[in-house]
């Protein structure tokens, strides 16, 4: 059911990738034929795995079964850096008091991963990384096999830790061991947790280890915790906008008579994406009037939810109009050619507009929208060639005042996606629009969110680090 699929993404474990160790060649000590030494033992109290001087991790074994799980026969590189859209293995690896200085053939890139052991998990964390032009680390990236076995089998998966780190995978049993980072969001410190147990202990294993995370938000309805609770084993129907305090009882009602326990309040009619403002129609009084409505549900024993479309905006929030936000979320700059007053039907650019659509749509990540100075201004054509222009200009969209802008002022095209707007990622207009359905939960006594749209996270930073901006939203 969906709201336990979304409560279990929201546990603070479902941010980041997974990451993979593999090898099934031992090390063989120094002085045998010249082969590499081992540099790295780690062991906890149910998995044990080396590392060679050589940067392959070459067994990964099961304490309990004595098995080996590396996949390939050989060992795999631990980690790899990539530099202008090229992978580089990992060739060299040495033990430097409690960590691993990793070396990456002829780049000149030193890194240094300091594996911290625990009883039941291993934390590796990105001390340090010098080297030119790295754009991608991956500080451990190794795959493994599954186990065969009919009864609790060994299971391994990785917990991204911070915002900084990407594993790609749901928390769940993988055949790949790997987290990477980037330098858009920075090496040091990033952090992963691998874990590797028999599979009847996994949840119990990521209990302790995203309690012990200081970095990641917790919920004992969420992540690890959530096959645990009742509420996530509901069923619940969609209110779209006319659950009022005039007709709360017909919906318990219904509900009742169905056997659900639980509503789900979805914006665009309850509620206006973006700030939250409660519709004014059903609720004249705000959020006291939909607080109202969920106590009586409460006191029915019906739970509520929150169903945002997480980051965006609707293109009536303050945000937008009458003064439209610096902040707002954009994909390109223009140079205006010209200057124009508050009347004209043409925006004049210097640069190309060969990128520019006019095709829109609820899942086209397009707007026809452009932003000067305190104006938006929407166009229905677009000139490629010079002079560049759009054309079919309609002044002082959404709400805004039509106004003269000087010649060279910068001409924005803002992103859009669902119809909506949004933030831009690394601004604080995004931390703002989450503190707005954060108002809205807490003040309205809420039980749970549905963080709809997530699916649109590529709009805050593009496809390649949409699993950080989406997380960075969720956080």
């Amino acid at each position: 059911m969906w709201i336990g699929r979304r409560m279990a993404l929201m546990g603070g474990v479902f941010i980041v990738a997974a990451v993979v160790l593999g090898g099934s060649a031992p090390c063989i000590a120094e002085g045998q034929g010249g082969a590499p030494s081992v540099a790295m033992v780690l062991e906890n109290d149910h998995f044990k795995a080396t590392v060679c001087a050589d940067g392959r991790l070459t067994t990964f074994v099961d304490k309990r079964s004595g098995k080996d799980f590396c996949q390939k026969a050989g060992g795999a590189s631990l980690a790899w850096v990539r530099i202008d859209k090229k992978v580089v293995p990992c060739t060299a690896a040495a033990k430097k008091g409690d960590q691993l200085e990793l070396r990456f053939g002829e780049t000149g890139v030193v890194a240094a991963v300091k594996p911290v052991v625990r009883k039941r998990y291993v934390v590796f964390e990105v001390v340090s990384l010098d080297g030119k032009d790295v754009e991608e680390f991956a500080f451990i990236d190794v795959p493994i096999r599954r186990d065969d076995a009919p009864k609790d089998p060994f299971v391994a998966c990785a917990l991204a830790l911070n915002l900084q780190t990407n594993v790609r995978e749901i928390p769940q049993p993988a055949t790949r061991l790997w987290a990477t980072c980037h330098s858009r969001f920075g090496f040091v410190g990033a952090r992963v947790a691998v874990i590797a147990c028999p599979h009847g202990i996994l949840r119990d294993v990521m209990k302790e280890v995203v309690t012990a995370a200081p970095d990641l938000p917790k919920s004992d309805v969420g992540g690890p915790w959530a096959l645990d609770s009742p509420a996530n084993k509901g069923s619940y129907l969609f209110n779209f906008g006319d659950m009022s305090e005039q007709t709360v009882d017909q919906w318990i009602e219904l509900a009742q008579s169905l056997g659900i326990n639980q509503i789900d309040f979805h914006g665009g009619g309850s509620f206006r994406f973006g700030d939250c403002r409660p519709n004014p129609k059903t609720y004249p009084k705000g959020f006291e009037s939909l607080k109202a409505v969920i106590d009586r549900l409460h006191a029915a024993g019906i739970k509520a939810g929150l169903h945002t479309y997480a980051f965006f905006i609707n293109k009536g929030c303050p945000w937008v109009t009458p003064v439209p936000d610096p902040r707002l979320g954009k994909d390109a700059t223009f140079t205006l050619a010209a200057a124009m007053t508050d009347k004209g039907d043409t925006v004049p650019v210097v640069e190309t507009t060969k990128d520019m659509s006019t095709i829109t749509g609820f899942f086209v990540r397009n707007s026809v929208t452009l932003q000067i100075d305190d104006e938006l201004i929407t166009y229905t054509g677009v000139s490629k060639e010079a002079p560049y222009t759009f054309t079919g200009c309609a002044r002082g969209a959404c709400g805004t005042k039509p106004a003269a802008h000087a010649a060279g002022a910068k001409v924005h095209h803002l992103k859009e996606c669902f119809g909506l707007f949004l933030p831009d990622g690394d601004s604080t207009l995004l931390v703002e629009v989450a503190a707005k359905a954060a108002e809205a939960y807490n003040t309205c006594g809420f039980d749970m969110i549905y963080l709809d749209a997530l699916d649109g996270e590529d709009t805050l930073g593009g496809g390649e680090n949409s699993w950080h901006y989406g997380s960075k939203f969720v956080f």
